[in-house]
């Protein structure tokens, strides 16, 4: 769980209370580039007090959920399929603020302030309560200079404080990340509820482990997954408040490892794969081991769900890709099989292992195994009326697929199995619909792997009279 508050100071809160009362603008004025607005503060300006904490989420994928190139060509692509109905349903976790002040629709963005193309930033999520509920964007906002927080004992001159436990527990990353398709009514997202389903939601507050126990706790080099030891990040949410036990990181990985030329690129995609590798575990069960050439040799892999608190892959799970990657090899490098290579237009091998959910609109199932929509069509995804198949790993649970192979005269003992768990954040057609010249691959990652050696079975000895 996370740590307590650090004992109450008064040195530094009466200091606080001072500036303020002496108004030294100084020492707390934001950069000229910061816009002012009536409402909501510029990310910028937090940054006075907040530099640390600004420089994670100016990296973050939050801070790019309004502006993003992938989600504002696929966002045209929704609503041109969808209608109306779409324009402000995605809008709404994407750029709050711009829904909020009525400056969406259209669709396009021409009416966004500066300040609602900061997507989900500092002055929003620090003013909103739990009131609305779970999923499709339901919360509210107190329109407030009081600002929300975890610390009971947080004092800024520069705005009024509200300590809320709500900023520690699941059910506020919930009101966005449980999304229900506006029309037909089915889940298009269910992160939240696949965590509340699961063996980190204990029901008490001294076991529990909420999302941010997760993604709030990552550092470079501490992937904070279910997998490894919580860490607790020492040190201060301002440059003036008190040294902390720990103070919540503002990074928000997850498993999106598309990320464009941003403020600290190479940090997050680090991170990233981080994340990912201490996501999944594999390992390779033999079964029937070959004695000779003809013999039929079976083997399993099992996939585990060691670190997300969530089905893997979760979010829009019928775009991501996970599957396994599988060749075995006798000692001369001959290949005996192979199932999950990526073919020469980005597509995976259709005999592969795919760890996703799969849609169906009318008496049609939409293929995504080896490519998006291979029957020709462009995205479907709010379209589609039916979830036909989910298979995803559950937290702390497995999936396993089974392997058959025949050894082949020749064959050069012992034979090799290599099992690898591969990840995309979607298919290469899928990135090709956005991106038709080209200039988007995909990157492959991997979470897992692993071996196995069938040995040269030993040479019968002769019989004994």
């Amino acid at each position: 769980m996370p740590a307590g508050p650090s004992p109450r100071c008064p040195f530094p809160a009466l200091l606080l209370a001072v500036l303020a009362a002496l108004s030294l603008p100084a020492l707390f004025s934001p950069p000229a580039s910061a816009a002012l607005d009536n409402d909501f503060n510029d990310p910028k300006r937090c940054a006075a007090c907040h530099p640390d904490i600004f420089s994670q989420w100016e990296g973050s994928l939050h801070a790019q959920a309004a502006e993003d190139g992938i989600f504002r060509k696929f966002y045209e692509m929704v609503v041109e399929e969808v209608g109306p109905p779409a324009v402000e349903f995605c809008m709404k976790c994407h750029s709050p603020v711009g829904v909020l002040r009525g400056e969406v629709p259209p669709a396009t963005g021409e009416k966004l302030s500066p300040i609602a193309l900061k997507g989900v930033f500092c002055d929003f999520c620090h003013t909103v309560t739990p009131k609305g509920g779970i999923g499709n964007a339901a919360f509210e906002t107190t329109f407030s200079a009081t600002k929300r927080g975890p610390f009971d004992n947080a004092v800024s001159p520069a705005h009024g404080t509200k300590t809320d436990g709500f900023y520690q527990r699941s059910e506020f990353c919930g009101m966005c990340h449980n999304v229900t398709h506006p029309l037909s009514g089915r889940p298009i997202e269910r992160t939240y509820e696949e965590w509340k389903e699961s063996p980190y939601n204990t029901g008490d507050p001294a076991t529990a482990t909420h999302c941010q126990d997760c993604h709030m706790r990552q550092t470079p080099g501490n992937p904070g997954t279910g997998a490894v030891e919580k860490r607790d990040n020492l040190g201060k949410a301002a440059v003036m408040g008190p040294e902390r036990p720990h103070v919540w990181t503002h990074y928000f990985v997850g498993g999106n490892a598309l990320y464009p030329d941003r403020p600290n690129a190479d940090r997050r995609r680090a991170m990233v794969e981080d994340r990912l590798r201490h996501a999944a575990k594999l390992e390779i069960l033999p079964e029937d081991a070959p004695k000779g050439a003809g013999d039929l040799a079976t083997f399993r892999v099992r996939v585990h769900n060691v670190g997300a608190g969530h089905k893997l892959p979760t979010g829009l799970s019928e775009v991501r890709e996970i599957w396994l990657d599988v060749t075995v090899t006798d000692a001369a490098g001959k290949v005996l099989l192979r199932s999950g290579e990526i073919g020469e237009g980005g597509g995976i091998d259709p005999t592969s292992a795919i760890f996703k959910t799969f849609l169906g609109i009318g008496k049609t199932n939409v293929k995504l195994s080896c490519c998006f929509f291979a029957i020709g069509e462009r995205s479907k995804i709010l379209s589609a009326e039916r979830i036909t198949r989910d298979r995803r790993i559950l937290p702390k649970g497995y999936d396993e697929e089974k392997y058959a192979f025949r050894v082949p005269e020749g064959a050069a003992f012992p034979i090799t199995v290599a099992a690898k768990l591969n990840y995309r954040s979607m298919s290469q057609a899928f990135a090709d619909i956005f991106y038709p010249d080209g200039s988007l691959t995909v990157p492959v990652l991997r979470m897992a792997e692993g071996a196995h050696s069938f040995a040269k079975p030993a040479r019968k000895s002769a019989a004994t009279p």
